[in-house]
């Protein structure tokens, strides 16, 4: 069900905000009052999948860590490929969500919501770290044997004691030839 835009975002007098929302035609759009302004369409993708993972991962982290998947692959060597036969995480829908008020019950300025995702290349182990809010992101490797087009691990960390965030994801597996 698509909620009233007017009791999501109600600002400024009355005037509401643009706001991007997801449709049931699968396109997001950006729309104000009624009228949509922008879309970007999800109805053309597919991606290749031996396996799935999603109960069980939706969960809060309050001042943690979660770590969403780990294919555990170690490089020895640039040329390196993936053992064959193996599934491997290839994919993942991510959803972080942050709660309107703190443990306290005070309302959380949007300033102050913010998590970490972070990232592990396989190839390298190299790890790149990004700050975030709300967060929708759909993350595909190629159907490849390379490590080099391999995430390796994905985590989401919380630093904020005093309110928990939910993520929630669904992971897609694809076997090594």
């Amino acid at each position: 069900m698509i909620p009233n835009l007017n009791d999501i975002c109600d600002c400024c007098g009355g005037d509401s905000q643009p706001i991007l929302q997801l449709f049931n035609d699968k396109c997001f759009k950006v729309v104000e009052g009624k009228e949509a302004r922008e879309s970007f369409c999800l109805n053309d993708f597919a991606f290749p999948t031996d396996g799935e993972s999603c109960v069980g991962l939706t969960g809060t982290v309050d001042g943690g860590t979660v770590a969403l998947f780990d294919n555990n692959v170690i490089p020895e060597s640039p040329a390196q490929v993936l053992q064959s036969g193996r599934l491997y995480a290839r994919g993942i829908l991510l959803k972080i969500t942050y709660p309107a008020n703190d443990n306290n019950g005070e309302e959380i300025a949007i300033a102050d919501k913010s998590v970490s995702l972070i990232i592990e290349k396989a190839s390298t182990l190299e790890v790149v770290e990004y700050s975030l809010y709300n967060f929708f992101a759909i993350f595909t490797n190629p159907k490849s044997n390379k490590i080099s087009d391999l995430i390796n691990k994905i985590e989401i960390v919380n630093p904020n004691l005093d309110y928990q965030v939910r993520v929630s994801a669904l992971i897609v597996y694809g076997l090594a030839n």
